[in-house]
């Protein structure tokens, strides 16, 4: 099978097209045959080894983590998935033709969504249903400012946020500024213009999907008692003391329930993934290369087959 995968950490040229072993399977795992693959920046951070330290890996290594394909083979204890099925989620590995996945980070594709779609929910979709959901608590009333809300992240976290009844203040740039208006965004931020902390007035909740100077400015702009939440880096305890707020820094987990209920929002029409390009798997390089410059409008997918 074809897969892209690296021997050293370093920049995409260390990524390459390779035939390679077809994959053995767990008892509580099934294997894929990957249509489509989605790109995150956490693909490229791993490949240029910023992420060792945490994630330690062996080489050779299959880049990716979000696919979305077909079940081709089933282990001893997956019972509950059948040849044939659509599904998406997470593995290792998925810049392939097939990837192997335990069933707890596989989720059925619905019958009216297609697989570039799906393929472009897992990591996204997870952590901004986690930040909102569960870190956040969002509820009808609650004022929430997001960074970075046209983003991969952001944009989901916007979309659900409204759907939970949440006031949604958005920061955002350029045709971005637009995109927020069309996903009904209460009050738009264009950070190039002007400055968050003179134009927002104690809300309940920060979601950073930035960091640096926006997360440092984000501290004092809280309610006293609201809570920030950033995915990018460790918090300043200090600060946060200071701004009598609750800050924490979530990584999202990988959980198959989270995943149906993406799927299911997709379904009913309350959110839509905001998809970019697709390219070929043999595009890897050019895909992540995209991705670095954090410019790309939209999800980049990999069309495997």
């Amino acid at each position: 099978m074809k897969a892209i995968r690296i021997h050293e950490y370093g920049d995409a040229g260390t990524l390459k097209l390779e035939e390679i072993p077809r994959l053995s399977i767990a008892d509580d795992q099934v294997l894929v045959r990957v249509h489509d693959a989605g790109v995150n920046p956490i693909d490229w951070k791993i490949r240029e080894g910023f992420m060792k330290q945490v994630m330690p890996v062996n080489f050779p290594l299959t880049i990716g983590q979000d696919f979305a394909g077909e079940v081709t083979e089933r282990g001893k204890a997956a019972g509950e998935f059948n040849i044939g099925d659509r599904v998406f989620g997470f593995a290792q590995g998925t810049y392939a033709e097939y990837a192997a996945a335990p069933t707890s980070t596989v989720a059925r594709i619905p019958d009216s969504i297609d697989y570039a779609t799906a393929a472009a929910l897992p990591t996204a979709g997870s952590t901004a249903l986690q930040l909102v959901r569960d870190v956040a608590q969002v509820r009808p009333g609650i004022t929430l400012l997001i960074h970075g809300a046209a983003g991969g992240v952001g944009s989901f976290a916007t979309q659900i946020a409204k759907k939970l009844g949440a006031r949604v203040i958005g920061t955002a740039s350029g045709e971005d500024v637009e995109y927020l208006k069309s996903l009904s965004v209460d009050q738009v931020i264009d950070y190039k213009k002007e400055r968050f902390e003179e134009k927002v007035k104690e809300p309940d909740v920060v979601i950073d999907l930035v960091g640096g100077d926006t997360l440092a400015h984000s501290y004092p702009v809280l309610k006293k008692g609201g809570i920030l939440v950033t995915t990018v880096q460790p918090v300043d305890e200090q600060a946060a003391k200071k701004a009598g707020i609750r800050a924490l820094m979530m990584i999202m987990q990988r959980k198959a329930a989270d995943l149906a209920e993406l799927a299911r929002l997709v379904a009913e029409g309350a959110i839509k993934p905001r998809l970019g390009h697709t390219m070929s798997l043999s595009q890897a390089k050019q895909a992540q290369e995209m991705s670095e410059t954090g410019k790309t409008r939209g999800k980049v997918i990999l069309e495997v087959a």
